[in-house]
C-alpha cells in the first residue's frame, strides 16, 4: 500500500519524513520533492535532477516505509481517543 501521493504531499511533510531517514543527497531530495510535492513522474524527476531512476526508486521505497511507520504510530495514538463502549 502506498502512503505518499505523487504531487499530493506538502514540502513540510516531505522534509519531516526525510528527517527520519538517512537520505542526504541534495539531488535525491530535490527529485523526491519534484515527485511528491510538484507531481512529476519518477522518471521525469530523476532526469530533472541528473540521478538514476533506480536510486530515486530506492529513496521512494524508503520514504514509503517511513510513512507506513508514521501511520502505524498515528493509529496507536488515535486508539486512545476512540470512545469506549459502555455497558
Amino acid at each position: 500500500m502506498k502512503y505518499l501521493i505523487q504531487g499530493g504531499e506538502s514540502a513540510e511533510r516531505l522534509q519531516l519524513l526525510l528527517q527520519l531517514t538517512n537520505i542526504e543527497s541534495p539531488d535525491i531530495i530535490a527529485a523526491l520533492n519534484d515527485h511528491f510535492v510538484i507531481g512529476h513522474p519518477d522518471a521525469v524527476a530523476a532526469i530533472r535532477n541528473s540521478i538514476k531512476k533506480s536510486n530515486l526508486s530506492r529513496a521512494i521505497a524508503r520514504l514509503e516505509q517511513v510513512a507506513f511507520t508514521v501511520e502505524q504510530i498515528k493509529e496507536i495514538d488515535w486508539a486512545k481517543f476512540k470512545p469506549s463502549k459502555v455497558a
